[in-house]
């Protein structure tokens, strides 16, 4: 099917899920939808992501046909990619458009054997550095996008921000001190093809010392960056920058900031981190879905067009990873004035590290071993750990808490025929 054709005779209902701000991409591309396919109704149905992902399962094993269509997040990937649960999308036609899309993200949603492809890309999320330009002026700090990326290559530099915007009790450089040493496994590379743990890394002691640092001086708010403390802080320039996905932006701009035009600057990573990618979704078709045809419409429209993904890359900053939709100059190059008009623009900076970033193992332990880095590193510094201590805390408690699930992804590619003892 040609997505960009349409096709006015297929029809029926169709019920989309996911979580915020997908529900904001997919009613900005709608309107192209239903152009092209006048006769699919679509019904959005989006609550929190780990609700999402909750209901999503429970229909799944239940064969129940709660979703038509469904958002997976990328940490969530390895754990559906070998689901009989979920349709194949090559049965579907889905070969056809596979070298329009950004080959690593593919990649991670073919299942183990190599036989299917259980969920089509949306979105990749080159990591960024925003911060608040307004506070950063009155610190004496830099603001060009380009300048502060270089005063911030360093920890020094880092720690020097840090101290100059801190205001005790009132004003601090970042949410959380451990998300300087998160950012450096932000690209979600925790194994390599052996599954083996790969926590050490050249410069992750450098970091961790930072950290201790931070956190000693009190440089950091110490609350977690996802929290409502941690939004309202970034709305008030009480916490002046955080680092995340490229999709952050559409964050700002639509539930954290949107008083914030002007207020706000996208730069590389601090700390000389490598380009990395911080999440990205994709879409799935539940096998138990009763209108497939229309489904496929509707993932093939909103992913696999340069109108549907550039609608959506407009109304919440996810950046394709449909190829050919980073083509059009008077989006990716165009003045973002919510960002002050920087040069470059926070999307053609996302188009320059997503150009740079490296293929990862995905495997089933990912969101585990993610979520072991914030709470086993602030274990860290409440223990008053150096930073091999840190590191050593953080090994054991990945080991320990993927340990069973672990088994369950050796059993996946022993079933697969692709595990080597």
């Amino acid at each position: 099917m040609d997505a960009s054709a349409g096709d006015s005779s297929i029809s029926g209902s169709i019920v989309v899920g996911g979580w915020p701000s997908g529900d904001d991409a997919f009613e900005a591309a709608l309107p192209g939808f239903q152009e092209k396919y006048p006769n699919i109704e679509v019904e959005l149905q989006f609550t929190d992501t780990t609700a999402h992902h909750q209901a999503l399962q429970t229909s799944l094993a239940a064969g129940s046909g709660d979703f038509d269509v469904a958002m997976v997040e990328g940490a969530y990937i390895a754990q559906y990619r070998d689901s009989k649960a979920l349709a194949d999308l090559r049965s579907l036609g889905a070969d056809s458009i596979k070298d329009d899309f950004v080959e690593f993200k593919w990649n991670q949603a073919i299942s183990s054997d190599g036989e299917r492809l259980v969920a089509l890309p949306w979105d990749i999320g080159p990591a960024q550095y925003f911060y608040r330009t307004d506070v950063f002026e009155e610190c004496g700090l830099p603001t060009d996008p380009t300048e502060v990326a270089e005063m911030m290559s360093t920890w020094d530099g880092v720690l020097e921000a840090a101290e100059k915007v801190y205001v005790p009790g009132q004003r601090w450089l970042l949410p959380d001190a451990s998300y300087l040493y998160f950012l450096m496994f932000c690209n979600r590379d925790y194994y390599n093809e052996n599954l083996e743990l790969q926590v050490e890394r050249d410069g992750d002691l450098d970091c961790l010392n930072a950290v201790i640092k931070m956190r000693e001086n009190g440089w950091d708010m110490n609350v977690d960056m996802w929290s409502t403390e941690a939004y309202a802080a970034y709305a008030d320039g009480s916490c002046a920058s955080v680092a995340t996905g490229s999709w952050f932006g559409g964050f700002l701009k639509k539930d954290i900031d949107p008083e914030g035009s002007g207020h706000w600057g996208a730069a590389k990573l601090y700390g000389n981190i490598a380009s990395s990618n911080w999440g990205g979704s994709f879409l799935v078709i539940p096998e138990s879905s009763e209108n497939k045809e229309a489904a496929w419409a509707f993932v093939t429209y909103m992913l696999a067009t340069v109108e549907g993904q550039n609608a959506m890359f407009e109304a919440v900053d996810y950046y394709p990873a449909y190829k050919p939709a980073w083509e059009d100059a008077s989006i990716y190059e165009a003045p973002d004035a919510y960002f002050g008009n920087q040069t470059p623009t926070p999307k053609s900076l996302a188009a320059d590290i997503a150009a740079d970033i490296k293929p990862v193992v995905t495997t089933m332990m990912d969101t585990t071993a993610e979520g072991c880095i914030y709470s086993s590193v602030n274990s860290g510094l409440q223990q008053g750990l150096d930073a091999e201590g840190i590191r050593s805390l953080l090994i054991s408690d990945i080991e320990a808490a993927t340990a069973e699930v672990k088994q369950q992804q050796i059993q996946a590619l022993k079933d697969a025929g692709v595990w080597q003892e």
